[in-house]
């Protein structure tokens, strides 16, 4: 019997999602930092418990964007959380065959070991307005939370930016816990792609990783998404795992 147990405080995270089964996921070192985050932009946590006790799974889920990640090995926790969410995406590292899905590879950078030969032909700051950023991500990725913003950067997450013009063309994020860091969010305006943007962008975040001495860099990648794939391929990265994305079916109780 599965019992699942609502995380309602940001503050309680650590000492709720303490017993997680270790080895999980490849996310691990970042599940508590994203759990958190999640909470404090309105969406919710929660962990799985089986009858003596012992926590086997974990959903974090943004009710804005409806999406949301399972992690467990357990097929029966993945069900339960997968019902409670009807009419979204979520993704899970647990490979469910019965269920309609689309595979993703989570590919890993070694840091220490990426060799620095780069030249750069746009100039990458970190951003911190809120405001400006929220604009660009408003027109880029306008699926996202945008209370999500503001709680990143308060958070510690890093954002990288390219400006044209005084003007975010291109912008990745990446967030950092202990010697891990997950890059997410990069997106460049259409009219900028193909000058190099990405690289660069990806190269600054290196550096800065050297300077932080974090050690790995991960990152998720949908095996259709081939420009991106090889983006990754030829920076270094390498594939050592995958997950997949679900969509839940639509809820039959009226709206």
């Amino acid at each position: 019997m599965i019992r699942i147990v609502k995380v309602s405080d940001a503050r309680t995270v650590d000492r709720q999602l303490a017993g997680l089964p270790e080895g999980m996921s490849f996310f691990t070192p970042i599940i508590n930092h994203e759990a958190k985050e999640a909470l404090e932009a309105g969406g919710e946590v929660f962990v799985s418990e089986v009858s003596d006790g012992e926590k086997n799974g974990l959903l974090i889920y943004d009710n804005y964007e409806a999406t949301g990640t399972i992690f467990t090995r357990s097929r029966e926790a993945f069900d339960r959380f997968y019902e409670m969410k009807p009419s979204s995406y979520i993704f899970s590292e647990l490979d469910v065959p019965d269920r309609t899905r689309e595979s993703w590879n989570i590919w890993q950078l070694d840091v220490d070991k990426t060799p620095f030969e780069h030249r750069f032909k746009h100039r990458v700051t970190m951003d911190d307005n809120p405001g400006e950023i929220e604009r660009f991500m408003a027109i880029s990725q306008p699926e996202t939370n945008p209370k999500w913003v503001s709680v990143a950067l308060k958070s510690g997450d890093r954002c990288f930016v390219v400006k044209i013009s005084d003007r975010i063309v291109g912008m990745a994020w990446m967030s950092i816990v202990g010697g891990t860091a997950r890059s997410h969010g990069l997106y460049t305006n259409l009219k900028f792609r193909r000058t190099g943007i990405t690289t660069d962008i990806f190269y600054a975040r290196l550096i800065y990783l050297k300077s932080m001495h974090v050690h790995t860099l991960i990152n998720e990648i949908a095996e259709s998404n081939v420009a991106s794939s090889n983006h990754a391929k030829n920076v270094g990265e390498k594939v050592v795992g995958r997950m997949f994305l679900y969509t839940t079916p639509e809820s039959e109780s009226p709206a």
